[in-house]
């Protein structure tokens, strides 16, 4: 048997690699490696190494700084099986084993797991090369695993709910974080929870606790007969309904500081990019697939 990795997507797409029995292959970035991918800028000096004794083909991650995923979880060592995606920096990898001496590289195949996984390496490479400084404006109230992911992190989360009130609604507020273009904590939120309204993208050159104050004014509006409810604009099934909705300088007030407003459409294959153009909202669409 032999081993093939066709690179179905990122800076070398339509590569092959073959791992021959009895060696292994490290990948990465820099000329340490054995295969070198300079043009991946997300990729560390020796990313990933792969291993095919005869018998077994093996993964192991060389503590790469964004991470190495087979079949979208992260994995430190894996046991790789035909047809399995790997994910390192911005390129993608179908792995082939087959019995023969001939292992097919058909182009229909690579497709199938392109289709798979390009929505993910797209928007992770939008997220680092377009929109900086990124932060997450993430609703806790949307499910469980919201608040599991950002406690997890280990990153600095800043209510928008403060006071007596913000302890009590801890559970349930929505959370702002800053996303460093190597942030794990970005990878998990493409990955995890892209397409289940988890919470809206945002750039703004402002430090994170001045921009919590901007956002900290929309958190609940007045409705007839001066009751005054919550406003969960940080809802991306709410916020590209509203933004459209809006008068020139409701869009003035409402951005302030804020570039650009991300998030999910409606079937999350593209994404969507709310911008104040100075005469109401801009509105730019970034397929993803």
């Amino acid at each position: 048997m032999r081993v093939i990795l066709q690179i179905f997507s990122g800076p070398a797409a339509g590569k092959v690699i073959e791992v021959k029995p009895g060696s292994f292959v490290r990948i990465g970035r820099t000329e340490r490696a054995d295969i070198s991918f300079p043009a991946d800028a997300h990729m560390s000096g020796v990313h990933f190494a792969v291993e095919y004794d005869g018998k077994v083909c093996r993964l192991r991650d060389y503590k790469s700084t964004n991470g190495t995923r087979v079949n979208g979880e992260r994995v430190e060592a894996a046991v790789l099986q035909d047809g399995d995606r790997i994910t390192a920096g911005q390129s993608a990898f179908l792995v082939r084993i087959e019995a023969g001496d001939k292992v097919s590289t058909d182009p229909v195949a690579a497709g199938h797991a392109a289709l798979a996984e390009t929505r993910e390496t797209r928007l992770l490479s939008l997220f680092r090369d377009h929109f900086q400084p990124l932060y997450a404006l993430l609703d806790a109230a949307r499910e469980p695993s919201v608040l599991k992911v950002l406690v997890e992190s280990g990153e600095d989360l800043l209510s928008l709910f403060a006071g007596p009130e913000g302890a009590r609604l801890a559970h349930f507020a929505p959370y702002l974080v800053a996303l460093r273009r190597d942030s794990v904590l970005l990878e998990k939120l493409v990955y995890e929870g892209w397409g289940k309204s988890w919470g809206v993208f945002l750039t703004c050159d402002l430090p994170v606790e001045e921009l919590r104050g901007h956002l900290r004014q929309f958190l609940k509006v007045r409705l007839p007969g001066h009751r005054e409810v919550y406003f969960r604009y940080y809802d991306p099934r709410v916020l590209r309904l509203f933004l459209p909705t809006c008068y020139p300088d409701e869009i003035n007030r409402f951005f302030g500081p804020i570039r650009y407003m991300l998030m999910e459409d409606e079937k999350a294959q593209n994404l969507l990019r709310f911008s104040n153009s100075g005469q109401g909202v801009g509105l730019k669409s970034f397929p993803l697939g």
